[in-house]
């Protein structure tokens, strides 16, 4: 599995309190996405959707944020925003469908704007 410091040399020099932050936000995040069942956690995709996230957080701490709660959020709905996130309906016992698991609300207003799609 590739480690956010391997994605980041050869595109960008962070000192490593910046590097610290990226590699929380990527933990916070993923933790995030783990906790809600996220399709994109699943074995099958998880490697590739991780490199995803921290390629997003990359992106953005070269834009100048440096908030780790920030960088999360924003990864958060950048995947919310361009890959399939929800679980499959599943069925319950009685029958009835299970409503598929949503990504976690973020309480940040942004919405990445300025931040073009890899």
């Amino acid at each position: 599995m590739a480690s956010i410091v391997d994605l980041i040399r050869p595109k960008a020099a962070f000192d490593p309190e910046t590097i610290a932050v990226l590699s929380a936000a990527l933990e916070q995040a993923w933790d995030r996405l783990l906790e809600s069942g996220s399709e994109c956690t699943r074995p099958a995709y998880a490697r590739a959707m991780r490199e995803v996230v921290a390629r997003r957080i990359i992106e953005m701490a070269q834009r100048g944020i440096r908030d780790q709660k920030e960088l999360a959020d924003g990864a958060v709905r950048f995947l919310a925003a361009n890959y399939r996130y929800e679980r499959k309906c599943q069925q319950g016992l009685s029958g009835t469908a299970v409503a598929p698991a949503a990504l976690p609300e973020t309480t940040n207003a942004d919405n990445g704007e300025g931040l073009p799609a890899p």
